[in-house]
């Protein structure tokens, strides 16, 4: 589905893959909040997980502002009602959150649900988001390599979600920055990145111009290289318009004589 009514255009998708017969992503979007939740837990209790969060986070965002709040108060609710029934206990899910005021953004996440800047003019895919994995903190401590994390039987190995038990305080990591003209981001769910290469997703988003033919290619080749997990898309226009200048105008009068 695509929006094209309010000043910051977007568009997003999702699909429940290959292998999964239940789409345990959440998306919210709205006009100045974009979330992509991916619940774990098993059964229906993930979805539960992720709805909560994106209903709790868009609830509470709009009432306050306060995206990290919004974003603590979905992991209480997680909690409260793992403990309410027995088949929801251990259920959570990751968030990965994005809101802007006038030409800034704002990126919030826990879990591995990414977000990436994608620079148009610039060919340049810049990953947001440090995902919140026990792979990460090989890498940083210089166990493993780059390359040896990419095939490591515990790569989907998360350190924290909204709704662990086994913490005692979730860390809810941000990112902001300005944005510029030609820029987009993306949030996705894991289903995505395990499945494509920063350099494969830049590809296909070098390759389309519309938004929704962007996340379309995306989720069909993440399909096709194995879709073992729902996959998520959702991809937000900055804001900066950059006027064309006059040898731009010329050249698209040009094109259309």
């Amino acid at each position: 589905m695509e929006n094209t009514e309010i000043k910051i255009k977007y568009a997003y998708a999702t699909d429940v893959g290959c292998v999964r017969e239940l789409n345990e992503d959440s998306l919210f979007c709205s006009n100045n909040l974009w979330l992509v939740a991916d619940g774990m837990g098993g059964h229906a209790c993930g979805e539960i997980a992720s709805q909560i969060a994106a209903e709790t986070i868009a609830r509470e965002f709009m009432g306050s502002g306060d995206l990290v709040r919004a974003i603590e108060l979905a992991h209480s609710n997680i909690l409260a009602a793992s403990n309410d029934k027995v088949n929801q206990q251990g259920m959570g899910t990751t968030v990965v959150a994005l809101t802007c005021k006038q030409n800034e953004y704002f990126v919030a996440w826990v879990g591995d649900s990414r977000a990436y800047l994608w620079d148009h003019c610039r060919s340049r895919l810049t990953q947001l988001t440090e995902d919140h994995s026990l792979i990460v903190r090989l890498v940083k401590s210089g166990l493993i390599s780059v390359e040896e994390a990419q095939k490591h039987p515990q790569r989907h190995m998360i350190t924290q979600c909204l709704g662990s038990v086994e913490i005692e305080q979730i860390k809810i990591d941000v990112n902001q920055d300005v944005w510029q003209a030609n820029q987009q981001i993306l949030l996705c769910s894991d289903g995505l990145s395990d499945e494509l290469s920063d350099q494969e997703i830049a590809r296909i988003l070098k390759t389309h111009t519309d938004k929704l033919d962007k996340i379309n290619a995306l989720i069909e080749a993440a399909k096709s290289a194995g879709g073992r997990d729902n996959i998520s898309v959702v991809l937000i226009d900055s804001p900066i318009v950059k006027k064309p200048s006059l040898f731009e105008k010329i050249k698209m009068l040009l094109k259309i004589q």
